[in-house]
């Protein structure tokens, strides 16, 4: 029984003097974040084309058992009515060759769609999930509404997932919306985070969860709860989960990570912690 779990970013001016010293070089914080994580979502990659000689020297850098997961560049998932079939084709095949020579560190590759990307663009989706040719895991996250109607368009998503082994990617981003915005972290976080209704289905292998937590932690706990149940199903079921945990802020994320797999090992008495933060007055001091 294995959860993978993982932050947004291997590093926040936050964690210095808790997750790694500060006289660590911030080349080598990977290192030491890949101790108590076994995985990391790669964001950089959706933004630009990360340096080859880069990616080697993260995949080097961290432990054998740790595992990236990389989102696929905007140019494929977010441009789809401005470019050509064959361009965006072109671009998930050379992003596809780059992550080749990490396969032995890669767990699941996130194709992430916007809000603007509506049934009619399925067909695309699915086509692009047909392209991939790696042995790990691909992964979806779309944000339309129509993906969430639980009936014709959901159900036909699903499936369509199912049948090709991609797994959806569940958002979870209702705690930081139960509130209003009362601190800078939580207007930003309502303005960027997709507000969609949270569906844990599971359509392959490895399910991946992305969960935004809220900044003030005792507020979380009903969802880290449900959240618990539904992994300890997952896991008997014989599933191996990626979990992603964000706060609003990111300074709280790895405390809500390691919440939630202590909730998962009260439920699950053969299960074996897979999270132990290190204790210090300096991070107690955070909250």
């Amino acid at each position: 029984m294995k959860i993978h779990y993982g932050m947004a970013q291997w590093q926040h001016p936050a964690w210095l003097n808790w997750l790694y010293p500060v006289a660590l070089p911030a080349a080598e914080r990977i290192g030491r974040y890949s101790e108590f994580f076994s995985t990391v979502e790669v964001g950089s990659t959706f933004y630009t084309k990360v340096d080859q000689g880069q990616l080697l020297r993260w995949y080097d850098a961290v432990s054998d058992d740790f595992q990236f997961s990389f989102k696929a560049p905007q140019a494929v998932t977010h441009r789809l009515a401005e470019r050509s079939w064959f361009e965006v084709v072109q671009d998930w095949q050379i992003f596809m060759a780059s992550l080749e020579p990490l396969s032995l560190k890669l767990g699941p590759t996130m194709l992430q769609f916007p809000a603007t990307c509506d049934e009619r663009t399925m067909d695309m989706m699915l086509a692009l999930c047909d392209m991939w040719v790696l042995s790990t895991p691909l992964s979806v996250e779309v944000r339309h509404l129509a993906y969430f109607d639980k009936t014709n368009v959901e159900g036909r998503f699903l499936t369509g997932l199912s049948e090709r082994s991609v797994n959806r990617v569940v958002m979870d981003s209702r705690p930081v919306f139960s509130t209003e915005a009362y601190c800078e972290s939580l207007v930003d976080a309502q303005k960027k985070k997709p507000r969609v209704p949270c569906h844990p289905v599971a359509t392959a292998q490895h399910p991946v969860v992305r969960f935004i937590g809220h900044p003030d932690l005792p507020r979380n706990k009903i969802w880290l709860d449900q959240w618990a149940m539904k992994l300890s199903q997952w896991l008997v079921e014989g599933l191996t989960p990626s979990v992603f945990v964000h706060s609003s802020d990111n300074i709280a994320a790895p405390t809500l990570a390691a919440q939630l797999d202590e909730k998962v090992s009260v439920l699950l008495p053969n299960y074996q912690t897979q999270l132990v933060l290190p204790q210090s007055q300096e991070q107690a001091s955070f909250w």
